[in-house]
C-alpha cells in the first residue's frame, strides 16, 4: 500500500502511536475544541507510515483492512484505496455514535480523518470461520482443517452468556433506524465480522444500509456465521467427527436467538441458510418445520425460564431424532 508522507515526515518513529492515542483521548473529552482535532489530524498524518505497515497489520474483511495504533486504538482504512497523508483533511470528525447502545459492538469509528477510521482495538481475537489473511493463501485442504481444528472447538466452548449478549445486540440493531426504509443490517456473509475476544463475542464491522426491510438480523444470519459459512467465500465443510461441537454452537444459536427474541427467518435466503444449517448438523428435518416449533414455542410461553426448558427438551428430541453417526 502506497502512503505518501513527503509533507509529514519526522524522524520519532516510536513516540507517534502514544501521542496520537493521548491526543485522542483529548479530543473525546473535548470534542468541541477545534484546535485539539487539528492537533491529531497532523499526528495522524505525521504517524501514518508507522502504522499501515506489516508489523501492526491485524485483520481484514470484505472491504477494509485494520491496523494497531495501541493497546487501545487501531485504524482502519479501505482495503483497495490509497492513503496520500498530504490529502487528507486538516481536522478529525468525531464518529457518529449510531451505535452506542450495543453493548459488544467495535466496528463503529470513533474518529475519522476521511477515509482513515480510528476504532477502539479489541485487542487479539479469533474471527469465527478461517481468518480472510490466512483463506487468501490457504488451499482448501487448509482451510478445512483450520476450520475444523482451531475454529469448531474455540466457538463451540464459548459460554452461553456470550451468544445471548451477541444475540441481543443484533436485536437492538434491527430497532436502529437510520432513516425513512432505511434499516441496519450486519453483513453474515463474511464470517469474520463476528470474533472471539476473552470468552465474549463481538461484532467488528461496519454495518450495511438495507432498504425497505426491517428486522432483518435473525437467527437464520447467526446460523450463517457460525454454522454455515468457513470463509466469504466458501461453505463450512462436513464436520466429520467433530459433528458434537457443530450441535454445540447449533444449540447456543437457537438458545440466545429465542432468549432476544430475533426473528428466526425473514426471507427466502434466510430459510436456504437454515436448510443448509440442518444438513451441517446432519438433521433430517425440514426447516420450515423446525421454525415453525420454535416459533410456537416463542409464542405459547412467554414466560423466559418456562420458554428454555421446552426449547431444551425440544433441541434435545431433535437430536435424539437424527443420530450423530448413521
Amino acid at each position: 500500500m502506497k502512503v505518501s508522507t513527503q509533507t509529514y515526515t519526522t524522524p520519532n518513529f516510536q513516540g507517534y502511536s502514544r501521542q496520537i492515542q493521548k491526543q485522542i483521548d483529548r479530543v473525546l473529552i473535548e470534542p468541541d475544541n477545534k484546535n485539539l482535532r487539528i492537533q491529531l489530524a497532523k499526528s495522524i498524518k505525521n504517524g501514518i507510515h508507522t502504522i499501515l505497515t506489516p508489523e501492526k497489520f491485524i485483520g481484514e474483511g470484505s472491504h477494509n483492512k485494520v491496523y494497531k495504533i495501541t493497546r487501545k486504538y487501531a485504524a482502519r482504512i479501505p482495503r483497495k484505496t490509497e492513503i496520500d497523508a498530504s490529502l487528507l483533511p486538516e481536522q478529525v470528525s468525531l464518529g457518529k455514535k449510531i451505535f452506542s447502545g450495543l453493548c459488544n459492538y467495535f466496528g463503529e469509528a470513533i474518529v475519522e480523518l476521511d477515509k482513515f477510521q480510528i476504532l477502539t482495538n479489541i485487542g487479539q481475537h479469533r474471527p469465527a470461520g478461517v481468518p480472510e489473511h490466512l483463506s487468501k493463501i490457504f488451499s482448501k485442504n487448509k482451510i478445512n482443517k483450520y476450520y475444523l481444528n482451531k475454529y469448531l472447538p474455540k466457538f463451540a466452548h464459548i459460554p452461553q452468556s456470550a451468544y445471548d449478549i451477541l444475540a441481543k445486540d443484533i436485536n437492538k440493531l434491527n430497532e436502529i433506524i437510520l432513516g425513512p426504509r432505511h434499516f441496519c443490517q450486519f453483513d453474515s456473509i463474511n464470517p469474520n465480522n463476528i470474533v472471539a475476544h476473552r470468552g465474549n463475542l463481538y461484532l467488528v464491522d461496519e454495518i450495511d444500509t438495507l432498504c425497505d426491510r426491517s428486522y432483518s438480523n435473525t437467527t437464520a444470519k447467526l446460523l450463517e456465521v457460525f454454522i454455515n459459512r468457513a470463509t466469504k467465500d466458501m461453505d463450512a465443510p462436513d464436520a466429520g467427527i467433530k459433528l458434537p461441537l457443530v450441535r454445540k454452537i447449533f444449540r447456543k444459536v437457537i438458545l440466545a436467538s429465542s432468549r432476544a427474541n430475533l426473528l428466526h427467518a425473514n426471507s427466502r435466503w434466510d430459510f436456504m441458510n437454515w436448510e443448509k444449517a440442518l444438513k451441517k448438523c446432519h438433521i433430517d428435518n425440514n426447516a420450515s418445520d423446525v421454525i415453525a416449533k420454535l416459533e410456537e414455542i416463542d409464542s405459547k410461553f412467554p414466560h423466559p425460564d418456562l420458554k428454555d426448558k421446552k426449547l431444551k427438551a425440544y433441541l434435545d428430541n431433535l437430536f435424539i431424532a437424527n443420530p450423530l453417526f448413521r
